[in-house]
């Protein structure tokens, strides 16, 4: 029975318009609907105006992260030369499909060269199962970078697509119906092969690791559907594709020999995004060290002339390996340990004392124990063990049946963990998080989160003037937020004096913005202070400017959630309340903006997390300390259980989100660290007055004292 959803036929209609509408025509007799997606971008008028896309060029184009009303209005007439537009597009044709991803069943696309490199990205974006194929006049050539390890369809077009004559309306007819067959008749990839309804294991192997690899497959069959992926550098790259699919259960990454590769320039290197996938995905895995004793070169007359004098061992004629050594392993543990530090879910590191590989034994060409122990010790100092992240020393070879059980076990014993754990919440979460489109919060979220993977604190600060701004950026701020206080912090007057009816909150903000975001010279976020409860504003076009006059991210202020009594009760009755601000960061939050809200309490930790928070700032009340501060406030002691309850509730919603702590006594370094070191799951702070207001009001004190002593002939 075909889909209810349609399938995307995709293609440049200023060039290719027939072609797509025969493919859509195609489609159609088989039962199956479908949209025509135009990613053109050529400046010439389409000889083709009859031809109307379902999708037109602008909309697709809206979708591009970096997207400016200029280029979304005009997505062909703002690059410097073709290449520029048909990168642009491709982003941007990620960003649809990927924002758009349950709305259609599959994508066909059809391209030259150009349009191959252009549509491919958004197909790799996808995940393995989804319906994909494209009709390409490179598909006889070397596809790998349009397949790169997902499973795209290329089919060779034959003739160029140029028209619809006998060859291509078989060629494209058959595309058509190939991808209607996978829609309509498509497998089940997380139900397994074969229907199995077993869980998916992904295992890496290479051939000195088999004998270790079969034993624990063998070991595991009966409970686990056992994938097993050779680490040849797509090997690696295809099993985090699956783990990021969301395809696989968990993983046994027990040889990782493409780091090898990649440290010290082998060529079956899987990149230097190897392991982010898997330590990012939460799911239980069982790591080793296989294979770690080579780094692999072709036929032996490839081996690159700076290893001259290396120890090599010809594996066969199209395969040579060269011996690791003891600076490499310190290299490759270093790279591993920064991985695994980054794990959020269950991770064992098996160390085989004996050997990583079965030509790294006594009686082998690569046995090398100080190499060997170079590598191990390295990953015991440097990998920081937790409870659920541990590094287990066994004393045999990888490929001896007991290291095989130690791994099966050790498996096993942190999968049933993941499940204990999962237990012990007798009401499990069940609120589903909202879809975000693609927009700047992306980069800036991965961004922040590999801050804080770096062991560094996120620090953002508010400006209120532009060399406030400009100097929080070379001191290394990783967010700036600008607001109507700013503006009268720095005029020498109380933050407060921007929740009082003196001048236009969100006018302040958008006019500070255009002062502001010019100052910016290293990509530092510019965040915007919205008054979410302002009557005078329709909400969404205030986002909408917010986001085309550059800035990426909001926050909520002015907020009524620094108002409390019967004033604050009031201000919910009549239609001014803080569910307003929850409005506006959800909002915010469907546009692709990053949000980081003020929250007050649990509750509102709560509230905005629902929503799509992607960090919650815990307000701990008026700046104290300086000539404007407040006198009124907690005490540190004080906002470390106030801040720690803040923190577990927003992570009851979402185990991912970031917090801040600011506000109140945390006015210096010494007091934010205080904060670090006594609430848990905390990750920065961020200052307003303590860091604008408070160091102009010593530094300029004090300069002017140095003036003033400053003697007379």
């Amino acid at each position: 029975m075909a889909s209810t959803k349609p399938i995307l036929a995709v293609g440049t209609m200023d060039s290719k318009g027939p072609e797509i509408a025969y493919i859509a025509a195609c489609i159609r007799k088989t039962g199956c609907t479908v949209l025509m997606v135009d990613v053109g971008c050529s400046t010439v008028t389409s000889k083709h105006n009859n031809i109307k896309p379902d999708v037109s060029r602008e909309e697709v184009a809206s979708f591009h992260p970096a997207a400016n009303a200029d280029r979304v209005k005009k997505p062909r007439h703002d690059f410097s030369d073709r290449g520029e537009a048909v990168t642009f597009m491709g982003e941007a044709l990620v960003g649809y499909c990927n924002a758009n991803r349950s709305e259609f069943s599959g994508i066909i696309g059809i391209g030259g060269s150009g349009g191959t490199a252009l549509i491919t990205p958004s197909m790799r974006s996808l995940p393995v199962g989804f319906p994909k194929v494209m009709v390409s006049t490179m598909a006889s050539g070397d596809v790998a970078p349009y397949v790169g390890c997902t499973d795209i369809t290329m089919m060779y077009s034959v003739a160029d697509v140029a028209g619809i004559n006998k060859i291509s309306s078989v060629v494209m007819g058959n595309a058509a119906n190939c991808m209607s067959g996978m829609v309509r008749w498509g497998c089940n990839l997380k139900s397994g092969l074969g229907g199995s309804q077993k869980p998916t294991l992904g295992m890496t192997m290479f051939g000195v690791t088999t004998p270790c690899c079969d034993a624990v497959r063998e070991s595991l069959q009966d409970d686990y559907e056992v994938v097993v992926f050779h680490a040849t550098g797509s090997g690696g790259r295809a099993l985090e594709k699956l783990v990021s699919s969301g395809l696989v259960s968990g993983i046994l990454d027990l040889t990782t020999t493409e780091v090898a590769d990649e440290v010290v320039g082998g060529v079956l290197s899987a990149g230097p995004e190897r392991m982010d996938a898997i330590v990012q995905s939460g799911l239980p895995c069982v790591m080793s060290l296989g294979a770690l004793d080579m780094v692999n070169f072709g036929g032996i007359e490839t081996v690159p002339a700076q290893w001259n004098g290396r120890l090599l061992h010809v594996h066969n004629s199209e395969v040579t390996l060269m011996r690791t050594s003891v600076e490499e392993n310190r290299k490759i543990a270093a790279f591993i340990a920064k991985k695994i530090n980054q794990s959020i879910g269950p991770l064992t590191l098996l160390i085989p004392e004996k050997g990583v590989s079965i030509i790294d034994v006594p009686g082998m060409p690569f046995h090398d124990s100080e190499a060997d122990k170079a590598l191990f010790e390295e990953l015991e100092k440097l990998v920081h063990q937790t409870e659920t992240r541990k590094i287990v020393k066994v004393p045999c070879a990888i490929n001896d049946p007991l290291f095989a059980q130690e791994a099966v076990r050790e498996f096993q014993k942190i999968a049933s963990l993941e499940v204990e754990l999962d237990c012990m919440n007798e009401e499990p979460p069940t609120i589903q998080i909202p879809a975000a489109a693609p927009g700047p919060r992306d980069e800036i979220l991965h961004r922040l989160k590999s801050v804080v993977a770096s062991g560094k604190p996120i620090v953002g600060g508010g400006a209120g003037t532009g060399i406030s701004a400009k100097f929080e950026e070379k001191g290394g701020a990783d967010l700036i937020v600008v607001y109507n206080s700013g503006m009268f912090r720095m005029g020498g007057h109380g933050s407060l004096a921007g929740l009082m009816p003196y001048k236009d909150a969100n006018a302040i903000m958008l006019q500070m913005g255009e002062e502001i975001l010019p100052v910016l010279q290293n990509g530092t976020p510019l965040l915007a202070g919205v008054c979410g409860t302002d009557p005078f504003r329709r909400m969404e076009r205030l986002l909408s400017q917010v986001k085309d006059l550059g800035f990426a991210g909001v926050q909520n202020f002015p907020t009524v959630g620094l108002i409390d009594g019967v004033f604050r009760k009031n201000i919910e009755e009549t239609g001014m309340s803080y569910q307003k601000e929850v409005d506006m960061i959800a909002l915010a939050h469907k546009m692709g903006l990053l949000t980081t809200p003020y929250v007050f309490s649990p509750e509102d930790a709560v509230k905005m997390a629902t929503v799509g928070a992607d960090l919650v700032v815990a307000h701990m009340g008026l700046t104290t300390s300086g000539s404007i501060g407040a006198s009124t406030a907690l005490t540190l002691e004080e906002c470390v259980g106030r801040i720690q309850a803040i923190v577990d509730a927003a992570k009851s919603v979402n185990p991912d989100i970031l917090v801040l702590s600011h506000g109140g006594p945390i006015s210096m370094p010494k007091d934010a660290q205080f904060i670090q070191s006594n609430v848990t799951g905390i990750h920065g702070f961020y200052g307003a007055s303590s860091m604008e207001r408070l160091p102009v009001e010593i530094a300029i004190k004090e300069q002017t004292q140095k003036f003033k002593s400053i003697t007379l002939n």
